[in-house]
């Protein structure tokens, strides 16, 4: 079982754990790597080039992000509204998505009547993707884990 950032416990099944350790080892991440850095090695890994979109379109209320493949490029949305830190997670989300080779970004066709962590971690692929935000916030980060306040 992994621990998401804010230490609350994310089962990964075991197919999911190689998932995103394979999507891990696609790209080199290093402490102080800029954002734009991670896009550029997950555009690199994913042979496609990634442009980022922030919006404060009425339909992003509830969704932080969102990402559209197209066999030449995919575009990343996401919430312009929300503080740095939690934009810089929700893009790392999406990034997580496509390391993973997720074709979309599935949601409920229902709302969950369950807490806000409960619905972002509803299905294997949201997993994958929170558990890659939270190893990239990790792995180029200036600061000791020990040390780390994200959220």
């Amino acid at each position: 079982m992994a621990l998401k950032y804010d230490r609350l416990p994310v089962a990964l099944s075991r197919k999911s754990r190689a998932v995103t350790a394979t999507a891990l080892s696609a790209i080199h991440l290093a402490p102080g790597m800029t954002a734009c850095e991670v896009v550029g090695a997950v555009s690199a890994a994913i042979a496609k080039p990634i442009f980022l979109e922030s919006t404060v379109d009425a339909r992003f209320k509830t969704t932080t992000g969102s990402f559209a493949m197209t066999p030449e490029f995919v575009v990343i949305v996401f919430r312009g509204i929300d503080p740095h830190a939690y934009q810089m997670h929700s893009l790392f989300h999406e990034l997580g998505h496509l390391l993973c080779g997720h074709q979309l970004c599935e949601r409920p066709t229902t709302p969950l009547e369950t807490s806000t962590v409960d619905q972002l971690l509803w299905n294997d692929a949201e997993r994958e993707a929170e558990f890659l935000a939270y190893k990239i916030t990790t792995l180029i980060s200036r600061k000791t884990r020990n040390s780390q306040a994200f959220g």
